[in-house]
């Protein structure tokens, strides 16, 4: 085994760049499965420590009142370990919202990141660190607040962070965190009462531990008056972080299946096309006595020492791309500490592709060890010509024999055209997933914020019924609140009454599948939570919300194509018709239009949310971005590869139809046409196939709020379609550079 050990490091330096191209693919195997599994799993890993230390809530309630009865057969429940009470109010500081929170005993343990901790007994604010961040503000430094009214004044005494917010938006309107016009901050009940004077009861409910029907439980006892229900799977505050776990673990699983199985495709077609040029040595060293074990050890040690070096430098930079698609949440997560972690899994996949390295390898290598030694050196290997059932058809003639040539030669080698198949169809997989991906994300940004709405300001009114009175319609009404259909996900959702527009039209302008807008006379579900409740047109849906002791029942007239906002809408006719008192609270007003400044509490333009919709997109992009450019390489490798091996194969028949008078631009015509034939093949199947990964690919980031849809355009399908033919045709120049290389008595001589 010396000599074949000085053989192997021979063999390395002499063809590195073929090696070379072996470590590439397990390298990028290794960091891209990895890299990603080191992301999704800090950030679980992160998550769950924060969790667990601040002993985060498993459930929130709201009410327009609780009482001590209900805190008691709260308690009751089983499974129940602790419930608090609190009060929640809004509050604007220097014209941006502040939601303030008054807990007695919290369930949920405040992290302290400045100043003193939180105390149910000592006055003073305490302000959560991103909205501090963002607005200067400091421990022991005295910000004022206005609330209904009045000025109240207190100094920061600590600066927080809270596990039940780690997503916190503010308000339902803003699809990512706006830390520079929402915050949220906590006060002691001593402070609610003194400072801000409020006298009302108590409107909010922390609670720990699981009970199997909690969400009935929540319902019967508060009635009419609950107004919200949450648990960690539903306050987007705490699931939007949890999903995003799940987001990019699919998104390792299913982008890392596709890019390992094209890496394998070219870890093999190299190893492969490496071992048949060295078909001459193989016999030489079995002439010389060597046995097929000990050759078969020697050509399996190629794909160890190439694999194992491209799995084990892949696994030391993987920390790499697991910190970088970490640094992008951070801007989106309020979380203390950030930490990389890893599964088993990723040992495993390491040992996989060594294993198949050294497979490859073996496998190469022995079918170029059957047989004599003899045969093999004077070049008796050659394959069985045999007719094809083609040949048969009328016309088969008429064809060019560069034509009859090249289709012959894709049925007498079948696996090599069927390898080149899948490498062109898995280019375009890969193309149109990653084009597609950041398109479909960028739709749904245009498609809420200009076609599904065209306002351009969302107004909150402080009290619908007097400015009615005052002032005349000058927009649309919508009226937001948290309902409980029937039959349904398991999940409350939003329920959205609107009214009919002013004299300048609708500015909610969503439509159902059919493109019909919404009417009067029945209630419309958006799509994806039509898709989770199996919701059909024709339905009846009962409909619980705030303010009602018995459900109402309507009939679905429509199935809306909304992305967001993923719940139902209804007309104001439709609701008063029902029996209900229609109360919004949320006016939308076109550019330029005029209102009552002073009874509105906040406002939101459209600009505003489109800016926030593109900041979540571009805390993606990145992602993206990184996929697309390992994409790009590994398309490049995989079709440059099977190019090689093509040449490899096929360098005797060159040979041999140049010496029969086949001129050079006629061998690299016969080139083309195969290459035609194959790239044409694979960029069929790879097209449906794209649509569909992508639509896989999508489908991993939707959520029960957000429902993300696959958008395709003949952009997206143009440029993964120029990008894989520009690769695959570029085989064809690579091959007759070679071509014009080769030596014929090389390639056609056969005793050494």
């Amino acid at each position: 085994m010396k000599y074949l050990n000085r053989k192997l490091w021979r063999d390395v330096r002499h063809n590195w760049t073929q090696f070379f191209s072996v470590f590439l693919m397990a390298f990028l195997s290794i960091l891209v499965f990895v890299g990603l599994q080191g992301a999704w799993k800090g950030l679980d890993t992160s998550l769950d420590h924060y969790i667990s230390d601040a002993k985060l809530a498993n459930y929130w309630v709201q009410a327009t009142n609780v009482t001590d009865n209900d805190l008691s057969k709260l308690r009751d429940l089983k499974g129940i370990s602790k419930v608090s009470a609190g009060t929640r109010i809004q509050v604007k500081q220097n014209s941006h919202q502040l939601i303030i929170d008054s807990l007695d005993h919290p369930v949920t343990k405040l992290h302290l990141v400045k100043g003193t901790a939180y105390s149910n007994q000592r006055s003073g604010v305490w302000v959560n660190k991103e909205y501090a961040t963002n607005h200067n503000l400091k421990v022991g430094q005295t910000i004022s607040m206005r609330y209904q009214g009045q000025t109240v004044r207190l100094k920061i005494r600590g600066i927080v962070k809270s596990a039940s917010r780690i997503y916190f938006n503010g308000t339902q309107e803003y699809i990512a965190p706006n830390y520079s016009n929402y915050g949220y901050a906590y006060v002691s009940p001593q402070t609610l009462t003194n400072e801000f004077h409020y006298a009302g009861g108590n409107n909010l409910i922390e609670i720990r531990g699981n009970h199997h029907q909690m969400r009935k439980a929540v319902e019967k006892i508060f009635g009419a008056r609950l107004v919200a229900y949450y648990n960690r799977t539903t306050l987007p505050d705490v699931s939007s972080a949890l999903d995003r776990v799940g987001q990019i673990r699919n998104l390792s699983y299913l982008f890392s299946f596709i890019f390992i199985l094209l890496a394998i495709l070219a870890m093999f077609t190299t190893i492969r096309r490496l071992i048949e040029d060295q078909m001459g040595e193989i016999a030489t060293l079995k002439a010389l006595g060597f046995q097929n074990r000990q050759l078969s050890l020697h050509y399996a040690s190629f794909g160890l020492l190439v694999g194992g070096a491209g799995t084990v430098v892949g696994a030391l930079f993987s920390p790499v791309i697991s910190w970088f698609v970490l640094s992008t949440q951070q801007a989106m997560f309020s979380i203390p500490h950030w930490q990389l972690s890893y599964t088993y899994s990723s040992l495993a996949v390491i040992a996989l592709v060594i294993l198949i390295c050294i497979g490859a390898a073996d496998w190469s290598a022995r079918g170029s060890m059957r047989g004599l030694p003899a045969k093999f050196l004077r070049g008796e290997t050659e394959s069985r010509v045999h007719h094809i059932w083609l040949e048969r058809i009328r016309g088969w003639r008429k064809l060019s024999y560069a034509c009859r040539w090249a289709i012959r030669d894709v049925f007498f080698n079948k696996s090599r055209v069927l390898m080149g198949i899948v490498g062109v169809a898995g280019g375009m997989m890969l193309m149109i997933a990653g084009i597609g991906m950041p398109q479909s994300i960028n739709h749904l940004v245009e498609q809420a914020y200009g076609h599904d709405f065209t306002y351009s300001k969302r107004l909150n009114v402080n009290n619908y019924q007097q400015y009615q009175q005052t002032n005349h319609q000058n927009g649309q009404w919508v009226q937001l609140s948290q309902a409980h259909y029937s039959p349904d996900d398991g999940y409350d959702r939003l329920l959205m009454v609107i009214s009919k527009g002013s004299s300048k039209g609708d500015y909610v302008q969503m439509k159902t599948i059919d493109g019909h807008k919404v009417e009067d006379g029945g209630v419309y579900v958006t799509q994806g939570f039509a898709d989770r409740a199996n919701l059909s047109k024709g339905m009846t849906l009962k409909i619980k919300t705030v303010g009602l002791s018995d459900p109402i029942k309507l009939k679905i007239k429509g199935i809306i194509t909304s992305e967001t906002n993923q719940g139902a809408y209804v007309t104001s006719k439709t609701w008063q018709d029902a029996g209900e008192t229609f109360q919004p609270t949320t006016l939308l007003v076109g550019k330029g239009a005029k209102y009552d400044k002073s009874a509105i509490s906040s406002t939101i333009t459209m600009n505003s949310q489109r800016q926030n919709a593109e900041r979540f997109v571009n805390n993606l992009m990145s992602i993206f971005a990184l996929i697309i450019a390992f994409a790009v390489l590994l398309i490049v490798i995989v079709l440059y590869n099977l190019g090689a091996l093509s040449f490899v194969e096929r360098s005797r028949d060159y040979a041999t139809l140049s010496v029969l008078g086949i001129k050079r631009n006629e061998l690299r015509n016969l080139t083309l046409i195969e290459n035609l034939i194959t790239t044409f093949v694979g960029w069929l199947i790879g097209i449906p196939a794209g649509i569909w990964f992508l639509g896989e690919y999508v489908n991993t980031f939707s959520t029960i709020n957000l429902v993300y849809s696959p958008y395709i355009n003949w952009i997206t399908i143009t440029v993964a379609t120029v990008f894989v033919w520009v690769c695959s045709l570029s085989t064809t120049l690579l091959i007759s550079r070679r071509i014009r290389k080769l030596d014929m008595v090389e390639a056609l001589k056969g005793v050494e």
